[in-house]
């Protein structure tokens, strides 16, 4: 499940009631269709915490009251006491996640962040893609540069957390990188003249998906990076898919599909930091390439 945020001023004065787009598939639903758990779960809380906050404050001020009420000349006086929260502040929702991207449409206007890559405004559902792939290498070598600054924060409290952080910012870059591919080519292919139609996820299989540009256009991958590049892009690719659906876990088709013998059967994949900034490098390469036969 992924989320995305919005400016509050957006929702408000740019945003249809009826109408509000997934920024991951284009998706069309009703406004009050989009709201997470967690905003659900903390808009409860912040109800329950005004309506005690209320309670207090009445019981306060009537504790206040029969103190005044007592005569300082009484030969027996009684105060009362009262303790707990008489005002309450109404915080936002807390991601769960760091927002990789911030993003102004350039039809619309409205501002929203997303986790990762996504191509299609909330408010109007234009499809940005120079603009979300572009942001989405920024940040995944944002996030790299990064890492010992992380590191060394969370260090400070436990290592082995650390260490694992680290690693998943590493290992969900290359996730990112390969969907950023993926949605731009998708994006861009259908609008070319004679693009025929699209199996699904047919752009994650690379030798597949360069042989519809080979068709369609004359060229492909092979025109736009070396041989060795080429074959890292590949690593990448079956990387990222051993990560999402065999724990990472390296099996015979890995191997023969990535063309990568450094491993053995059984052993966990390792991606490195200068394996992530390659493979931006690369894609950012294609990418380029592809997003030139719209934009020029």
């Amino acid at each position: 499940m992924s989320k995305f945020k919005v400016y509050a001023e957006d929702w408000q004065t740019k945003f249809s009631e009826e109408t509000v787009y997934c920024p991951f598939c284009g998706y069309v639903s009703p406004a009050r269709s989009w709201w997470t758990t967690e905003q659900v779960e903390q808009a409860m809380k912040q109800a329950k915490g005004q309506l005690v906050a209320t309670i207090n404050q009445a019981i306060s001020e009537d504790v206040k009251r029969f103190n005044r009420s007592q005569s300082r000349k009484s030969l027996v006086r009684f105060s009362m006491k009262f303790s707990g929260i008489t005002s309450f502040v109404n915080l936002p929702a807390l991601a769960l996640e760091k927002m990789e991207q911030k993003i102004e449409c350039d039809s619309c206007g409205a501002h929203y962040a997303v986790v990762g890559s996504a191509f299609y405004c909330p408010c109007c559902g234009k499809n940005s893609a120079k603009l979300t792939f572009n942001n989405t290498i920024n940040k995944v070598r944002a996030k790299i540069k990064n890492l010992p600054l992380i590191h060394n924060a969370i260090a400070a409290q436990s290592r082995d957390e650390a260490e694992r952080t680290c690693n998943s910012l590493i290992e969900s870059s290359a996730s990112d990188l390969v969907v950023a591919f993926q949605r731009v080519c998708e994006c861009i292919y259908p609008q070319i003249d004679g693009a025929l139609p699209l199996r699904k996820n047919v752009f994650q299989r690379l030798d597949e998906g360069n042989g519809l540009w080979v068709g369609l256009i004359g060229e492909g991958y092979h025109d736009w990076v070396t041989p060795q590049q080429y074959s890292k892009l590949k690593k990448c690719f079956q990387q990222r898919h051993l990560l999402q659906h065999q724990d990472g876990i390296v099996n015979q088709d890995y191997i023969t599909k990535s063309g990568d013998t450094s491993y053995c059967i059984g052993q966990r994949v390792i991606i490195k930091e200068q394996d992530i900034s390659e493979y931006a490098d690369i894609i950012e390469t294609i990418g380029n390439h592809v997003l030139a036969l719209k934009y020029g």
